[in-house]
Order: structure tokens, then C-alpha cells, then sequence
């Protein structure tokens, strides 16, 4: 009996973890067509068309410029990088080919000003070198932030 009851949990839970995983991916309408995409960045958004043709998905950015990510294709997603609007040093756009609306996404990389405590001058105290006058230097880093593509089929 133990054996039986371990195929059938077997079965039950190949069963299971098969049919959500196809049917989640696809759209509920043909997916050819065109679209708007925006992408919400720290303090901006990027916004544009993509164009699905078959397999193929272009992207036409409002402004800026963008390329398809060039080596071997995936059968399940098309990147694209961007130049960086303002700020912004890098912009990727990764678009889902079986449902561009619920599973692209963006990710981008920009420039940000941040301050540290540095030391400006030092003294020989007891034997030792010490800093005994400190001020506050601005310098920039690079952060990088992604989220959720927001895509909707355009207008007629």
C-alpha cells in the first residue's frame, strides 16, 4: 500500500507542477500587434512602442536608442539594451515572447551623488599618525534598479 500511495502523490504532483506552467505564460489573445510600453525609473519613465511580428519583437523608444542584445536566441525572452536617458548610464529591456504584457521586464543602471566622511589632515600624536581634522567629500557610484516592464496594447 505504501508503494501505491507514492506513484499516485507521484503522478498528482508531476500533474500539477505541468499545468500551470505552460498555460501561465500564455496571453489570452493573439499577442501580434502593437504595443506601449513604459518603464518606471527612479524620478523618470521611458516610454515607447514594441511591435510583435511572430517571433520577432522591435522596439521603437520615444526617444533614446535601442539595439537587440546580439548572441545566441532564447525561445523564451528578446533583450534589448538602451542607451541611458539622462541619468541613466544603461537601460535593458528583456520582453517575454509568449506574453509580453505580464512578463517583460526592465533593469538599468545610473549615477548617483552620495557623500563620506574623509580625513583631511593627519598628526603624530603619542607615536602614532591620527586624523585630526575630517570633512565631507562628494563622489558618484553607480546603482542599479529593475522592475516590471508595463506594457499595453496600443490604440487604434
Amino acid at each position: 500500500m505504501t508503494r501505491r500511495v507514492a506513484v499516485v502523490l507521484t503522478a498528482l504532483l508531476a500533474g500539477c507542477a505541468s499545468s500551470g506552467t505552460t498555460t501561465a505564460r500564455e496571453p489570452s489573445a493573439p499577442i501580434e500587434g502593437t504595443y506601449d510600453y513604459t518603464a518606471t525609473l527612479p524620478g523618470q519613465q521611458v516610454q515607447g512602442r514594441l511591435r510583435v511580428l511572430g517571433d520577432t519583437i522591435i522596439v521603437v523608444p520615444n526617444n533614446d536608442y535601442c539595439q537587440p542584445v546580439l548572441g545566441p536566441p532564447s525561445p523564451l525572452v528578446i533583450r534589448y539594451t538602451c542607451n541611458g536617458p539622462g541619468r541613466f548610464e544603461s537601460l535593458s529591456l528583456t520582453l517575454d515572447r509568449r506574453n509580453p504584457v505580464q512578463f517583460s521586464k526592465w533593469a538599468a543602471s545610473y549615477r548617483v551623488q552620495k557623500q563620506r566622511q574623509v580625513c583631511r589632515r593627519t598628526a603624530i600624536q603619542n607615536g602614532r599618525e591620527v586624523c585630526v581634522e575630517t570633512g565631507t567629500e562628494t563622489y558618484e557610484d553607480t546603482e542599479s534598479r529593475s522592475g516590471t516592464l508595463q506594457v499595453r496594447r496600443a490604440s487604434p
